[in-house]
């Protein structure tokens, strides 16, 4: 048997206590006892709960029914016990033993709390502070105040202070995940993003620039990073909103070398990033790369002109050597199938544009490619353009410094698509909307904590996948947000009842080596066993510090 919450049409939830059996080979529930809506449970329900637990627990001998407190309160217990452990794996609290005295205790756990946040429903921090009763914490108004819970103030100060151990924080995570993995950083691939805020105040971070979101009229910052083989962030960089991406690489390359003293290492990048300046910088630094290269852009190469072989299904190459580097030309069917149904896409839409007049952008982008004009006003359809670009649909180069056989380099560069999935998960770690009016300090702050923040949830997922359990970031997500507990008092006793858990809540717990709780216990208990130590009684909210960080 367990608990379990329950919403109708309405979105309103009620409390069930469940007993699963199995008919016929097949999985089902029976209802126990219905408890109530949670919301609207009064005190004289809270009694009768109590007395149904009793008899379906038999736990008289712990419970008390005169003078019930208040109602149930619902609290998630799974994240935070998730992020203790992994904050434990990682060391962090001998990172932050480091830094002065006075400031260690609040930046540990406030950025706890904001991990926590970040992984499971990602807020802003005002957001994360009207919520910190969900994870068991007391709220403060002022943080010049003698009373113990968390001040909102607190976590801005955080970021500051974040923002100031960036590159220290950066290579303790690094030094301490080759540890707990065992790994060895041998490839890594760069990329640039962008993150627009919702402005058009500029300073010197925030500028305007091209946006890859397509927000040209925000104030943005550019951010580079590198990703190794298990889509686990190295380093990253942050740059002016107006910084072209291709110049971002070389800190990048500077930090890999002299940061962290990485030996064999080949870079892996699509074609926008590597220019011939940027391949010599990584040449020069004892590096290789294998790198997208456009096979239309390349001078004086007939791409037809030469036999092909098969390196797997329905992918073929041949190799031929490139202003002194090695040059594979792939063609894969699927992918020209993509680029045909792409070009009658942009085909069908230029004719609409045609047909309706409507042809405004000076762009050559998209669809108006396939135009064609000699006075800017009386447009035809490039039936020349058309024919150019479909004898290439499904031709692309890699250009590469490595000794690795054709194989491997495609499967390297392969790679690279699930490096860019990576991107966009950590790019919604990163946004967290609204953003108005930060400094620069902050948003470096911010996004320090969004790393860390990715880092852990990662590490989470490799725990997982090396022990063959895989699952998309929304499930796991989704899982530990429904770790919770109902909180019910007497005068007396106190108890936690545990809501149900899928199975992949319980493997994730597992793995983790974290107790599963028992369905209905004194909440002490609970506590003690699960070490939530923010939400015991004597201790509502985190110990404050008397210096102020």
């Amino acid at each position: 048997m367990y608990v379990r919450t329950v919403k109708n049409n309405q979105g309103k939830e009620y409390l069930r206590i469940v007993e699963s059996y199995r008919e016929n080979g097949k999985n089902k529930q029976k209802i126990i006892a219905n408890l109530g809506r949670i919301d609207t449970i009064s005190e004289e329900e809270v009694k009768n709960i109590i007395k149904k637990l009793v008899q379906i627990y038999d736990i008289k001998g712990y419970v008390n029914l005169n003078n019930v407190e208040e109602a149930p309160d619902k609290k998630n217990y799974g994240i935070k016990v998730i992020v203790d452990r992994l904050f434990e794996r990682y060391e962090m609290d001998k990172f932050f033993e480091k830094m002065d005295k006075k400031i260690r205790f609040d930046v540990e756990d406030l950025l706890k709390i904001m991990v926590m946040n970040r992984i499971i429903e990602p807020k802003s921090k005002l957001g994360i502070f009207k919520e910190l009763d969900y994870y068991g914490f007391k709220r403060i108004d002022e943080a010049e105040t003698d009373e113990e819970g968390i001040a909102l103030q607190w976590m801005y100060r955080t970021l500051d202070v974040l923002a100031q151990k960036k590159e220290e924080l950066e290579k303790h995570l690094y030094d301490q995940r080759i540890s707990l993995f065992n790994s060895v950083v041998d490839l890594v691939f760069y990329d640039v993003t962008t993150l627009a805020f919702e402005t058009q105040q500029t300073n010197e971070l925030l500028q305007m620039g091209y946006s890859k979101d397509k927000k040209f009229n925000e104030s943005q910052v550019v951010l580079g990073m590198s990703i190794d083989r298990d889509r686990m962030p190295v380093s990253f960089d942050i740059y002016p909103g107006n910084t072209f991406e291709g110049h971002t690489f070389k800190d990048t390359i500077e930090a890999m070398k002299n940061r962290y003293q990485l030996g064999k290492v080949i870079v892996v990048s699509d074609r926008g990033m590597m220019s011939r300046t940027n391949m010599e910088i990584v040449e020069n630094s004892d590096y290789e790369f294998i790198v997208g290269k456009s096979i239309k852009q390349l001078k004086k190469v007939d791409i037809f002109d030469g036999e092909f072989t098969e390196i797997s299904k329905g992918i073929e190459y041949r190799e031929i050597e490139y202003e002194g580097k090695r040059l594979l030309i792939i063609h894969s069917k699927e992918r020209a199938e993509k680029d045909r149904k792409d070009r009658i896409r942009l085909i069908e839409k230029a004719k609409k544009m045609l047909k309706d007049g409507e042809i405004e952008s000076k762009s050559k982008r998209g669809a108006k490619k396939y135009l064609k004009t000699k006075n800017e006003v009386d447009y035809t359809l490039d039936i020349e353009k058309i024919e150019k670009d479909e004898k290439y649909d499904g031709y692309y180069g890699i250009i590469t410094n490595t000794q690795l056989n054709p194989k491997q380099i495609l499967e390297q560069y392969h790679t690279l698509w699930k490096v860019e999935e990576s991107f966009r998960t950590l790019k919604n770690y990163l946004e967290t909307r609204p953003i108005f009016h930060w400094t620069q300090k902050r948003i470096k702050g911010h996004i320090v904590m969004s790393f860390v923040s990715y880092i852990m949830q990662r590490t989470l997922e490799l725990e997982l996948e090396r022990n063959n359990i895989e699952y998309s970031h929304e499930k796991i997500r989704e899982a530990i947000k429904n770790m919770e507990y109902i909180d019910i008092k007497t005068n007396e006793q106190h108890f936690a009842i545990r809501t149900n858990m899928n199975l992949l809540a319980q493997k994730i717990l597992k793995i983790l080596n974290i107790p599963i709780p028992k369905v209905v216990t004194p909440y002490e208990e609970f506590i003690e066993k699960l070490k939530l130590q923010g939400q015991n009684e004597e201790n509502k909210g985190l110990e404050r510090s008397k210096a102020k960080a």
